[in-house]
């Protein structure tokens, strides 16, 4: 298998078709946001940010002399906040869902709207959830099988449990590759070819078993390239973060013109940043498990197709 080339690929549809990092973006994990909470630690420093008419103090002092209101404002910004996290929870399931299904049909030659990638990611929400789950599931219990045994050597003796850390850890990334490309695979399988949830779990292990090589190779890869975007997502936040920061210690003035147009920037950057790496990791695996299907054809056994998607034809 080529890698370089599906690394290839995946850049130049994704940059291609710039019209899938809106799903991509919320496909993506919104881990570069992290970043913000420097951001947010660094305007939180009274010390050195209240030069002029110390205006954070001015704050907490209004939100103590108000508690009625200050209760009811920390009410709502919670009740917003689990909101916002499952609006974006929801329509990240659609988007993978959507976008595994745009790669398809680029690679098959065949057309593409947004609305019907959308809708077919509707369609199989219910069957993403319940994938989603399982692994939640077995990532839970597998959890407590690696770390129980570390925990009861900690309590025998310490150098057994750092022992235990020292095998537990090649475990763990064991089981994170291993349960990670089966789910990812799993997710492709179920919209390249309608396969119920437990089949379609059964197909991804199937791939990863008969294939072990060439996904060690795209599980490193992914990371490599993660731990690359990583290191990049903070060179961008430090190049906002930096000036923003000496600006907005200038006094009041600067930091609220900081808060009502450096943000703003920052986040569109971050949100196109985002929406390409989205779309470009979603494309990556699926185009790895087209590859897979060429060399590893479905097990032979029923298949159960549900139906038509919403546009009338079989998703794959």
């Amino acid at each position: 298998m080529n890698y370089s080339n599906l690394v290839n690929r995946a850049f130049i549809l994704s940059w291609k078709h710039k019209i899938l990092w809106i799903l991509g973006f919320f496909a993506a994990s919104f881990g570069t946001f992290s970043g913000l909470d420097d951001i947010i630690e660094y305007w939180s420093d009274k010390h050195s940010m209240d030069t002029d008419n110390y205006f954070f103090e001015n704050i907490i002092d209004w939100f103590q002399n108000n508690p009625e209101i200050s209760v009811a404002l920390i009410l709502f910004i919670v009740g917003a906040a689990l909101l916002l996290g499952l609006i974006l929870f929801v329509l990240g399931q659609i988007s993978i869902a959507g976008l595994i299904e745009g790669v398809i049909r680029i690679e098959g030659g065949r057309e593409y709207k947004l609305r019907q990638l959308f809708k077919v990611g509707a369609s199989f929400f219910w069957r993403y959830i319940g994938l989603l789950f399982i692994f939640i599931g077995i990532g839970i219990v597998f959890g407590i099988v690696l770390i129980a045994p570390i925990v009861i050597a900690f309590v025998i003796a310490k150098v057994l449990g750092v022992l235990g850390i020292l095998i537990g850890i090649p475990i763990l990334f064991a089981g994170i590759f291993f349960f990670g490309n089966i789910y990812s695979l799993a997710q492709r399988e179920i919209i390249s070819n309608q396969t119920p949830v437990t089949r379609a779990i059964g197909e991804g292990y199937h791939l990863v078993v008969k294939n072990l090589g060439p996904n060690i190779v795209i599980f490193l890869i992914e990371m490599f390239l993660s731990i690359a975007i990583v290191i990049a997502g903070l060179i961008i936040i430090a190049m906002f973060a930096i000036p923003m920061y000496l600006l907005a210690a200038v006094s009041t003035l600067w930091l609220v013109l900081i808060l009502l147009l450096g943000i703003p920037i920052f986040l569109w950057v971050i949100i196109v940043v985002e929406g390409f790496l989205g779309t470009f990791f979603n494309s990556l695996m699926t185009l790895f498990y087209i590859e897979l299907r060429k060399i590893t054809p479905p097990r032979p056994g029923p298949q159960i197709y549900p139906g038509p998607t919403p546009e009338g034809t079989p998703a794959g």
